[in-house]
Order: C-alpha cells, then structure tokens, then sequence
C-alpha cells in the first residue's frame, strides 16, 4: 500500500468513526442496551486500526465490563482477544499473554476450537517478541497438537512455520528435520506443490549442512521432480542448481555440468537474468569457456526438438 493509500484508509477511518461517534450519542439517548455495547465495540475496532490506543482500550474495557454483569462469556473471550492485539500492537507484551490467556480460559471451556488455536498463536507469537524462545515452542508445540487433532492442516502449518524459525534461530538442526518432514507430509495433504517442493529442498540444505550427500541429492531429485510435474520454471531452475552443486561435492562433474546447462537453458528461455548470470559463472567456475557453453545450450536445443 502506497503513502497516499494510507492516507485515504485512514480519512475513511476518521469519517467512519466521527459517524459512529454521533450514532452512539444517539443510541446512549434510548439506554445502553446491547445496540449501545454493540456501536461501542465498532467504534474501539476502528480507533485500534487508527492506533488510538487508550481510547480504543478504554471502550473496550467498558465493553468487557458489560459483558461481565451480563454473563456473557463469548463476549468476554473476543474483548479479551482484541485486548490483547491491542497490547501487543502497543508493544505491551506481558500485558497481551496475559489477555490471550484469559480469554483461551474461556474458550477452552467453552470447546471454540479455531478460538482457542487463535489465542495460542497470539501467544507464541508474543513469547517469540519477548525472545522467550521456549515458551513460545511449548506454545506451539500445544497448538499443533490441537490443529493436528482436528485436521486444521492450515493452522499446522502457521505452527510448524513458527517452530521452524525458533529451532533455526537456537540451531538445532535434528530438530529442524523432523519439523521439515512434517511440514512435507502437511503440504501432501492438501496438494501444495509449491510448498512440497520448499519441503524437500529445505531438507536436502539440512542434510547437505549435516554432509549427507547422498541423502541430500535425494531431496534436491524430489523437490526438482515436483517442480517439473508442476512446470514451475523458477523451481526448476533453483533444483537444478542445487542437484548439480552437490554432484559437484561429490566429485561427479560431468553430471552436475550437465544439471547447470538444463538450469541455464531454462533460465535463458524465461530470461530469469540473475539466475543466468549466477550459473554462466558456476559453468566458468568449472572451466567451460563462453563458446563451450553455447555448445551445450545448442544440443540441448537440438535434442529437445
């Protein structure tokens, strides 16, 4: 969104507001019912999106103590939930675990399964601004057991996204595999190609860091394999460059040229420039002159025709 988009949301906001504003004066002149309570919460959604936090946490406080003389449960839970965005948008972190907590309590007794898994998120999510690395892993951990348990393969994978990047930050690598893998049968179940194949390559990169080499050209096959099914250019390109890196390592450097050239041609043929200029120097890195490489694009041309 450009400057001048923001600009404009943020006068319809205002507009918006001053409307409500004057529509709840309105409403406060026949009692506050629960048309009152309801413009009320409207208009705190807004000054949080406008970021006018105290007045925003102020109607949503009197919000949540109508709800509470009311007995309403559900409407404590979501005041509790937007409080919490609130703090954590003001950067009151402690504050809005507290608030995500308060308001899963009730969720959780109430079995609102996607609220629950909501709030755990929110939570997380939190401990990880905190760098309260395995908290926020005890939290997910929680959260991909509730998804898993009722097939939310989405939110699963919002989870082990999540898992993912506290383990790469701490370096465990055994672990970074496993959560791989699972992140690789997710994307089966709901037919992701794009997000099999990032599975697959993500763990050949862990099994080459490892120096499995073989096991690492197995994935890097699959994931490019994917790719080709798909027809996925760029995914094929960036699968051929790795299968023909770790040929290399292995010592098999006809074969991994032969990847570079097949990655090349195709770049050439989507005229992906940065691709091309990084394997045309991978090529004379493996001694093939300019003239040499335009042979082999030639054959490759010639063979496919």
């Amino acid at each position: 969104m450009t400057e001048n988009e923001t600009e404009l949301k943020k006068e319809e906001l205002i507009k918006l507001l001053n409307k409500k504003l004057e529509n709840l004066n309105e409403l406060e002149e026949f009692g506050k019912d629960s048309n009152y309570f309801h413009e009320l919460s409207n208009i705190a959604l807004i000054q949080l999106q406008l970021e006018q936090f105290k007045e925003s946490e102020e109607n949503y406080l009197i919000c949540l103590n109508h709800f509470k003389k009311q007995k309403d449960r559900l409407g404590q839970a979501a005041d509790y939930g937007v409080l919490a965005t609130l703090y954590f948008r003001k950067g009151d972190y402690k504050k809005s675990i507290e608030f995500y907590e308060k308001a899963y309590d009730i969720y959780e007794i109430l079995k609102q399964i996607q609220e629950q898994i909501t709030c755990l998120k929110g939570i997380g999510n939190t401990y990880i601004k905190l760098n309260q690395f395995d908290e926020a892993c005890d939290v997910f951990m929680d959260c991909s057991a509730i998804c898993s348990d009722n097939n939310d393969i989405y939110n699963l994978l919002d989870c082990l996204g999540n898992l993912i990047y506290i383990h790469e930050v701490n370096e465990e690598w055994d672990v970074l595999f496993e959560l791989y893998k699972k992140t690789l049968k997710a994307f089966k179940e709901i037919n992701d190609n794009k997000g099999i194949i990032t599975a697959y390559f993500n763990l050949g990169i862990l099994q080459k860091k490892s120096n499995d080499l073989e096991e690492a050209l197995r994935y890097f096959k699959k994931g490019t394999n994917v790719a080709i099914d798909g027809n996925y250019a760029e995914q094929i390109i960036k699968g051929l460059g790795y299968v023909g890196e770790t040929l290399f390592y292995l010592g098999k450097i006809k074969e991994a040229k032969n990847q570079f050239i097949k990655a090349l041609n195709i770049a050439e043929n989507i005229n992906a420039k940065n691709a091309i200029i990084q394997i045309r120097i991978l090529l004379q890195s493996l001694g093939l002159q300019d003239k040499n490489i335009t042979e082999e694009l030639k054959e490759i041309e010639k063979n496919q025709n």
